[in-house]
């Protein structure tokens, strides 16, 4: 068993202020007013008392919470609940710290108030770190970094970057680990917080410990322990030396002073601390260790500390800290295994194990038998005993190192499956994203054609209304007749319009389908025919053979010839003789429809522009080709144009 590192981070850091400000403060309290300001005496009181003695602290802290929760001040009920939360959680209740921190959070959201939030964030993250659920933990420093980076505040991404590099540390990933150690030494530095400096620097040496290189790792802390005498932070005076006394394992005569220095610089700024649990159980660890190597004599007083440091690391363990309670257990094993007390040592052991169940649940099933063999043979032969627990020792040594070797290989596994998602994620999100920017451009477009088309017949309308209006003796009672004709034909030509843009807007719809079936070349001759049945001086002419059928979306393809008649028409209007000649024939087992005008044609260029989908919405260009474009798509028809400037055009669909 080896001695535990530390790399704590603490949520506030104050300095160290005395008993003098709480004497000051405890006798103010009772003449001032139930307000704002008293809140913040209990508040300031227990910030202070956390500094000296934590226990000391809840009284008023709770006090406070309670005057502001009945005088209803708000931003008072957050920052007592946030305080409570982090003297809780110093005491191992991550569970009811993680309550308070969530209550504050949801106030100061309410409130905006970012650096509180950030605050919030960053403790539960270090709550759920401390209970090993790091995705989570993650979850909340990554939201407490993207508030700090957007109020641009050196001092709280510094706070940040420290305990998203212990999540790191915590999960063996050394290089993002110092990526964030990097980060906060930086904004560390900017803020004047040295606190977040030292804790950067601890990160650079647990990353050289990893790498084997304790003489750089012994450099980075030497240099994090002068900045902590310097500006007298006794609490990061302590991790420091803490951390350094685990360097200089296995030299158990040099590391216990260090760690009895330690000892008494948390007993003073922060007992009952996570640093104050583990190195009371690295004493412990320490001095057994060292009992191993003494005579009898000096063996038995080593024993005696070992069993008191433990015995205190014990008193101040909780139920939500398994993993150093399944350590406490061991070294309790191994303490009574050089006793002689072989009893004891197989209780301690069986518990340590049932809480480790899960990673080595049959390993440790075969060890425990192996034990209690030993345990039997004991009571016949102590000194073969003695000999088979070392041999079950070297073996649980083996059994770690291949445990270690599979985490590796899982977690190795787990981050190349994460990052297949993330990448098959990103690809979707990509598809989506360009389906989205060519449907903006879609609804443009549309949006353009629409009020083209439907300006040009609402404006006739409204023209012949207006004169109607206004020149009512203008008209002899035929003209009168002609342009009632007129408003009437323009009126239905709009409705028209607009049942054609109502259908081509649920062509348009994701799970609209056209309705194929058959239907005779004559009735949609016959459709055309009766649709435009003045048209002035042109004249529309059908050729078709009789009973030819078609199989096509009825609806549709009325539509597209409607608006083919309607062009070629609107093309002729100022040519006399116009003349549109509609023909239907078979051509490959397919029947293939043409409508020819004699108008004046449209030139190259622009005939080829007429069916592109990159037209813009401001070209006048009109809904009709663009709705024939599109139905004719939805029907599975082609359509080309052949026209020659001066003699007319022709546009065939063809399936």
């Amino acid at each position: 068993m080896t001695a535990v590192a530390v790399i704590c981070f603490l949520w506030v850091n104050a300095q160290l202020q005395g008993q003098p400000l709480i004497d000051s403060l405890v006798a103010a309290l009772p003449s001032m007013k139930e307000d704002s300001a008293k809140v913040k005496a209990y508040s300031k009181i227990s910030q202070v008392y956390y500094q000296v003695n934590i226990k000391q602290s809840f009284p008023y802290v709770k006090q406070g919470l309670e005057l502001a929760e009945k005088i209803g001040w708000k931003k008072g009920i957050a920052n007592l609940n946030n305080n409570l939360g982090l003297y809780i959680s110093d005491t191992g209740n991550y569970e009811a710290g993680n309550e308070h921190y969530k209550k504050s959070l949801e106030i100061n959201t309410e409130l905006g108030s970012a650096n509180n939030q950030i605050n919030n964030l960053n403790n539960l993250g270090r709550n759920y770190q401390a209970i090993a659920d790091y995705s989570t933990a993650a979850t909340y420093f990554f939201r407490a970094l993207a508030i700090a980076q957007e109020i641009k505040s050196d001092d709280h991404i510094s706070l940040v970057g420290t305990n998203l590099a212990a999540c790191f540390l915590n999960q063996k990933n050394f290089p993002k680990a110092k990526e964030y150690a990097d980060l906060t030494y930086l904004h560390a530095g900017r803020a004047g917080n040295f606190s977040n400096m030292v804790n950067a620097l601890m990160t650079f040496g647990t990353v050289e410990i990893a790498a084997m290189d304790t003489s750089k790792a012994r450099a980075y802390l030497e240099r994090a322990l002068a900045i902590t005498e310097e500006h007298g932070l006794y609490s990061d005076m302590a991790k420091v030396l803490l951390n350094l006394s685990v360097i200089v394992i296995p030299d158990y005569r040099r590391s216990i002073p260090l760690m009895l220095r330690v000892d008494s610089i948390i007993g003073q700024t922060s007992p009952g601390s996570e640093a104050d649990v583990i190195n009371k159980f690295n004493l412990a660890e320490n001095n057994f260790q060292l009992s191993r190597q003494a005579g009898p004599e000096e063996k038995k007083v080593l024993l005696r500390e070992s069993a008191k440091f433990l015995a205190q690391a014990k008193a101040l363990m909780l139920e939500d800290r398994p993993g150093m309670m399944a350590n406490v257990l061991l070294l309790e094993s191994d303490i009574a295994e050089d006793s002689g007390d072989f009893g004891s040592a197989l209780r301690n052991y069986r518990r340590a194990i049932a809480i480790n169940d899960s990673l080595f649940s049959q390993e440790k099933k075969n060890e425990i038998a192996e034990l209690e063999g030993k345990h039997k043979l004991t009571l016949k032969d102590n000194e073969i005993a003695i000999n088979r627990l070392m041999l079950a020792n070297q073996r649980k040594t083996q059994w770690g190192l291949i445990a270690g070797l599979g985490c590796f290989v899982i977690i190795v596994a787990l981050l190349y499956w994460q990052n297949r998602i993330r990448k098959r994620n990103n690809t979707t999100l990509m598809v989506l994203n360009q389906e989205l920017d060519e449907a903006n451009k879609v609804k443009a477009r549309f949006f353009g054609i629409l009020s083209h088309d439907l300006r040009s017949p609402v404006v006739k309308l409204m023209h012949f209304l207006e004169l109607q209006k206004e020149n009512p003796m203008l008209f002899d009672e035929k003209k009168e007749q002609d342009h009632r004709q007129k408003i009437s034909n323009s009126a239905e030509n709009l409705l028209s319009t607009m049942e054609a843009m109502l259908l081509w807007s649920k062509e348009q719809m994701e799970n609209f389908r056209p309705n194929k079936r058959q239907i005779t070349v004559d009735e949609l001759f016959s459709f055309i025919q009766n649709f435009f049945g003045d048209t002035g001086n042109v004249s529309i002419s059908y050729e078709t053979e009789p009973g030819m059928i078609v199989v096509t979306d009825e609806n549709y393809l009325r539509t597209i010839m409607q608006n083919l008649t309607s062009n070629a028409i609107t093309a002729l209007k100022n040519k006399p003789g116009g003349q549109i000649h509609w023909k239907a024939k078979q051509e490959g087992g397919q029947v293939i429809l043409s409508v020819t005008d004699n108008g004046p044609g449209i030139p190259a260029d622009k005939a080829n522009k007429l069916f592109e989908q990159s037209v813009s919405s401001n070209e006048r260009t009109g809904l009709g080709l663009h709705l024939v474009r599109d139905l004719a798509k939805a029907i599975s028809y082609r359509i080309s144009v052949d026209s020659q400037p001066g003699v007319g055009s022709t546009f065939t669909l063809s399936s």
